[in-house]
């Protein structure tokens, strides 16, 4: 497929989320809220995988002047082999309607006290920071990762990585059969 002529529709309208999609393709997405079908808050690294898939899929659904529907997720997966750590995630599932691929952002590992209020409290990632950086809507601009990081990092560029590695096969040569 050639990237000039492709025509992407995201399953969600965070703008975040957006400007990952922009960042990644040179193209603004068709923006659409479907549901991920998976917890607001996910707490593992299949729930977060399902949630893209299940938003990409109804995105391509609900647009069919689209080829490629495009679910991004957050969550939050337990590493209990090799740190006993809790790290955020950040998933694309890319969607043509006949093959499915999926891209990962970085892992990055979470604070404890985060962490054992989002379990305690039954509450989002996203509440946390804005209380922590006092604000609101913090998941539609830098994030958790813009927070922690003091803005070396946002949200978007860690989706935007996730967003190229899914999407590559459709516009690389080497992917072809």
């Amino acid at each position: 497929m050639n990237n000039e002529t492709l025509r992407y529709v995201l399953g969600t309208k965070n703008e975040a989320k957006r400007l990952a999609v922009q960042k990644a393709t040179g193209i603004d997405p068709i923006c659409l809220s479907v549901p991920s079908g998976v917890p607001a808050q996910p707490m593992s690294e299949q729930e977060t995988i399902t949630g893209a898939i299940n938003r990409a899929k109804a995105a391509l659904a609900l647009a069919p002047e689209a080829q490629i529907g495009l679910g991004l997720e957050g969550g939050l997966m337990y590493d209990e082999a090799f740190t006993g750590q809790w790290y955020l995630i950040s998933v694309c599932a890319a969607w043509d309607g006949k093959q499915l691929f999926l891209g990962k952002g970085l892992a990055f590992p979470m604070p404890k006290q985060a962490i054992e209020r989002i379990v305690a409290e039954k509450t989002e990632l996203s509440v946390i920071m804005d209380e922590w950086g006092q604000t609101s809507g913090s998941n539609h601009r830098g994030g958790a990762y813009a927070l922690l990081t003091n803005d070396r990092l946002n949200r978007s560029d860690v989706f935007c990585e996730a967003v190229i590695a899914a999407i590559t096969p459709y516009q690389s040569r080497f992917y072809t059969n």
